[in-house]
């Protein structure tokens, strides 16, 4: 793959964004100006991530493995069903949808970050571990003909001048106050169901607000709801398959334009 060289003006504001915060771009992730790149995959390794990168492995429905060059990882949509294989640090649990969320947290994650408050209130998270931040936007949820106002949230992980958003159970397209909140994104993990989460229509809309340079679809449902993704997404944007779970990106690889990139699960 061609890789592009993104503009030296946009990517200084990134690596001095990134650099004033100790690696956790604590401010990146709200609107700047965007320039030109591209992506480069590699195959799943344990090795260290590379300075300057984040690893994302897709481990299965809407788990990923978000991992930093200072060892912290970050598990998406913890649950009991798909597990990462190695212990997270920080895990995210958008909605108290089972195969969204754990009933027995393993002991050694230092922070568990649920996307609902079980008294009613609303979700507030805001955690910074070494060069990684976590911090979620509350959305409300709709299922079997009920809806729960701040039922749900997207949770977005900043590192390494990266802003990444957890889309997950999203049933709505967003709010002016949700879009600024998301800030700028970088790369989204989509769910591409179509029907459990929310219609294409829908999840087309959201993507095209919040921009990201590159979509990782989850959260696939049934194949018609894949093959439908792809065939419009192709009509807007490359869509990519990659045959390993896991690439490693930093904010100068990513793609000029949008692009659609399928990891392998297991």
């Amino acid at each position: 793959m061609r890789p592009f060289q993104r503009l030296p003006i946009a990517f200084a504001v990134a690596a001095l964004a990134w650099a004033g915060s100790g690696g956790a771009a604590e401010a990146s992730c709200y609107p700047m100006a965007r320039a030109p790149g591209g992506f480069m995959p590699a195959s799943f390794r344990v090795a260290a991530v590379k300075a300057h990168h984040v690893r994302i492995e897709f481990v299965g429905h809407s788990t990923f493995v978000i991992e930093s060059p200072q060892g912290v990882r970050v598990a998406t949509d913890y649950n009991d069903y798909v597990r990462p294989r190695r212990l997270p640090t920080i895990v995210t649990m958008n909605n108290s949808h089972d195969t969204h969320y754990s009933y027995s947290v393993d002991e050694g994650v230092a922070h568990v970050l649920r996307g609902w408050d079980p008294a009613g209130g609303i979700a507030r998270h805001n955690v910074s571990v070494k060069d990684v931040r976590v911090r979620n936007v509350p959305t409300n949820l709709a299922e079997f003909g009920g809806r729960w106002r701040n039922g749900n949230s997207m949770f977005v992980i900043e590192s390494q001048g990266l802003c990444i958003v957890h889309i997950s159970h999203l049933h709505h397209v967003l709010s002016e106050d949700q879009l600024r909140d998301l800030g700028r994104i970088d790369i989204a993990f989509a769910p591409i169901d179509g029907m459990w989460t929310m219609s294409h229509q829908e999840l087309f809309e959201v993507l095209g607000e919040i921009k990201p340079m590159l979509v990782i679809p989850m959260h696939y449902g049934s194949m018609g709801g894949v093959q439908a993704f792809i065939a419009r997404a192709k009509a807007k944007w490359p869509v990519r398959h990659h045959d390993g779970p896991a690439i490693e990106l930093s904010f100068r690889d990513l793609p000029r334009k949008t692009e659609v990139l399928f990891l392998a699960g297991r």
